[in-house]
């Protein structure tokens, strides 16, 4: 009865760790193709480089979020929501706690990638860009491929989340239904 909802849970949590892991290799990393529109700023600038500047506060705080899903998502190992075959107080509220931070995360994310792609296609002169970049030998590029990862992310994060919490319904009617076995209300 219990045997494919342990394995589920198990493989659940080392999951949502991982993507916790990807959340913050994701930070890490954002910032890295507009980096050439930063190098241009030394020689005035490409109109739309604005956006290398705009966007630190958004990175510094996803390097944060990241830090924090990874230490929240060390609450179902602490409190051994991944082995437990009942669950108690502190393994529901874990599991509340990180479902709601990977919601959090998710819509900060998405709502922010979405604003600075939107900054960064409509703002960048991207012919005055790359003629900057092709002469100074700077990168160069007009992909939005890292903010689209973004997106990506936030929606495992969502699914994350919901695999989390419907982890935790499953194990609460499979003791309930335990519970009425023992009891002998159900024959």
């Amino acid at each position: 009865m219990f045997k494919p909802q342990m394995k589920f849970q198990k493989v659940l949590f080392i999951i949502l760790m991982i993507l916790s892991g990807a959340v913050f290799v994701y930070s890490l990393g954002i910032m890295t193709d507009l980096y050439g529109l930063y190098q241009t700023q030394a020689l005035g600038g490409v109109p739309g480089s604005q956006i290398f500047f705009d966007m630190q506060k958004y990175n510094h705080n996803m390097v944060l979020i990241s830090i924090g899903l990874i230490i929240i998502s060390c609450l179902p190992f602490i409190f051994a929501s991944n082995t437990r075959r009942k669950y108690y107080i502190g393994n529901t509220v874990s599991t509340y706690i990180q479902a709601g931070a990977f919601v959090g995360a998710a819509v900060y994310l998405a709502v922010n990638a979405l604003k600075f792609r939107a900054q960064f296609v409509n703002t960048v002169d991207f012919e005055f860009y790359k003629t900057v970049a092709d002469a100074m030998n700077f990168m160069y590029t007009e992909s939005t491929g890292y903010f689209l990862v973004g997106v990506l992310i936030a929606v495992l994060l969502l699914v994350g989340a919901g695999a989390a919490v419907y982890n935790l319904n499953w194990k609460t009617k499979l003791v309930k239904q335990e519970d009425a076995i023992l009891k002998g209300e159900v024959r």
